[in-house]
């Protein structure tokens, strides 16, 4: 066998331009966008391998080519979400003015506005809990590096030490976390009465009330 027959196997047969490694690749894809819409829709227990494939509009054979089963996809779906929440945040930081409050209000923009979409929200906030203790481990995962994003951002706008005044700054940063999950979560099953901003500025006051119990000579630049 020639080097481009090998090269020709190895990548597979092609079909309408893409290979069959970059078609398989597509389905997943499609899986997963089918999935953030019927977990979003139905929730992780009502939702079925058919229903999804319906609207992936693919057949089940091609959702066992990719996934396990339901709770594989789950979890696939709950870190796509993730990373792309994550990816945007860490954008926003970068972009806002290197002052304290623009840089928690931009990346609290990002988060909360991720979270009005009812479908991620109730992927990401609801249908998490209580699947498996392997996407209960994935959740973990997910929430402790979030602490460390909040850890780290607090540690490059604020007096760390004067601010966590001998507390602990990793269990502050994970009651951030948890104060603004549950923020969210508040807005989302009370039919997101508030409006993006009033939650945004709300959540951002907790961020804020760190720096504002630091000693008055160690106050944070621009507080």
């Amino acid at each position: 066998m020639s080097s481009i027959d090998t090269a020709r196997t190895n990548r597979g047969r092609a079909y309408a331009g893409r290979s069959s490694v970059e078609r398989r690749e597509a389905r997943r894809a499609a899986l997963i966008d089918a999935g953030v819409q019927v977990f979003g829709r139905d929730g992780f227990r009502s939702a079925t391998v058919k229903s999804i494939c319906r609207a992936a509009g693919l057949t089940e054979r091609y959702f066992y080519e990719s996934f396990a089963n339901s709770e594989a996809l789950f979890a696939a779906v709950y870190k796509s979400l993730i990373a792309a929440l994550e990816a945007e945040m860490i954008a926003a930081i970068e972009a806002a003015p290197a002052e304290a409050e623009a840089t928690a209000r931009a990346s609290l923009r990002v988060y909360f506005g991720h979270m009005a979409d009812p479908l991620i929200a109730r992927i990401v906030l609801i249908e998490i809990f209580g699947i498996s203790a392997d996407i209960d481990r994935i959740y973990r995962a997910v929430t402790l590096n979030f602490a460390r994003l909040t850890e780290d951002l607090t540690a490059r706008l604020f007096d760390v030490e004067a601010i966590t005044a001998g507390a602990d700054s990793r269990l502050l940063s994970m009651g951030l976390v948890g104060s603004t999950i549950h923020i969210a979560m508040y807005w989302y099953l009370n039919g997101y009465r508030e409006s993006l901003e009033t939650v945004v500025e709300s959540a951002l006051r907790l961020y804020l009330a760190m720096a504002d119990n630091a000693p008055a000579d160690r106050q944070p630049a621009g507080r």
